[in-house]
C-alpha cells in the first residue's frame, strides 16, 4: 500500500495481529523491504508487523535531495504510524534504518517502546566535523566503477551469505548508483550532525561476527553511550545479520522483545 505523505509516498505493508505489540522495519542502502522476510514471517504469527521501502528505493517515491533524509523519513514514519493509529511501537533499522531509528527516538521518544540497530550505529555524541571531507570524494570514486561490477562488489561487501548477496546484488542495480552515492553522503552527514541526547529508551545493538572493523567499533561506543541497551554479536554473518543468519537474529530479536513487551 502507499502512504502519501507532503514529500511523496511510501510504500508500506502490514502483516500479523491487529492487537498485539507492533514492529516497525527500516532497511538499509540499495535495499528493501524484502530483507526482513524472515523475521516477518518469524514474527507475524505473534505481533503486528509493518515494513516499508524507504524513500529513494523500491516501490516508493524520490524525496527531495534539499531535505535532510533520515530526519525527513523519521517524520514520515510517525506519520504513517498516526495513519494506522498506532500509538507506539517497537523500531527496527538496519545500517541506514538505524539512523532514522535514532532520529525517531531522539524527536518522537513517545511513539518509542524500544528500538533495535542492525549493522548501524549512533548518532550521540555527533562524530567530527572532519568527516565531512570524504563527501566530496564519493561520487567521483564510485562513478569510476563500472556498474556492473559495482554492484556485484557493493553486495559482496556487505553479506556473507550467496542468498544475501544475490539479494543485495539485485536491489542495489534496481535502485543505482545515484542514489547509493546520495544516501552515503546522507550517512556521513547524519553522523557529522548527530542529536543532542543518547537513546533513553531499551535498545538492542546487533551485528555480525563478519562486520567491518570500524562498524564493529561505532556500534561498541553506541552500546557505551546508553544507560538502557545490550549489544549482541550474531554469529556467521556479515552487515546484512538479519538476512545472513536470520535464525539466530530472530532468536536475540524475540528475546529482547520479551523483556520490552
Amino acid at each position: 500500500m502507499l502512504y502519501r505523505h507532503q514529500n511523496g509516498s511510501l510504500y508500506y505493508e502490514v502483516k500479523g495481529s491487529e492487537n498485539d505489540t507492533t514492529l516497525i522495519f527500516f532497511h538499509g542502502v540499495a535495499m528493501d523491504h524484502k530483507t526482513f522476510d524472515s523475521q516477518v514471517a518469524e514474527l507475524e504469527k505473534a505481533y503486528k508487523i509493518i515494513v516499508v521501502d524507504l524513500p529513494n528505493h523500491g516501490q516508493s517515491s524520490h524525496l527531495d535531495s534539499r531535505l535532510g533524509y533520515s530526519k525527513t523519513c523519521a517524520k514520515i514514519s510517525v506519520g504513517l504510524l498516526n495513519h494506522l493509529k498506532v500509538d507506539k511501537a517497537i523500531f527496527v533499522g538496519q545500517s541506514l534504518g538505524s539512523f532514522i531509528v535514532s532520529h525517531v527516538a531522539y524527536l518522537y521518544p513517545e511513539k518509542v517502546i524500544a528500538t533495535v540497530h542492525i549493522g548501524g550505529g549512533g548518532l550521540y555524541p555527533k562524530s567530527s566535523f572532519l568527516l565531512k571531507v570524504v563527501i566530496p570524494l564519493i561520487k567521483p570514486l564510485i562513478s569510476l566503477i563500472p556498474k556492473k561490477l559495482m554492484f556485484k562488489t557493493f553486495a559482496k561487501h556487505k553479506a556473507l551469505k550467496k542468498h544475501t548477496q544475490d539479494y543485495l546484488e539485485k536491489t542495489s542495480a534496481r535502485t543505482g548508483k545515484r542514489v547509493i552515492i546520495d544516501m552515503t553522503k546522507s550517512m556521513i552527514r547524519d553522523r557529522v550532525e548527530g542529536v543532542s541526547g543518547p537513546i533513553e529508551q531499551p535498545t538492542l545493538i546487533a551485528y555480525g561476527d563478519h562486520e567491518a572493523s570500524f562498524v564493529k567499533k561505532m556500534n561498541i561506543k553506541f552500546n557505551d553511550t546508553l544507560a538502557n541497551s545490550r549489544i549482541t554479536v550474531i554469529k556467521d554473518a556479515h552487515h546484512i545479520a538479519n538476512q545472513d543468519n536470520p535464525k539466530d537474529f530472530n532468536r536475540e530479536l524475540m528475546t529482547f522483545i520479551d523483556t520490552v513487551g
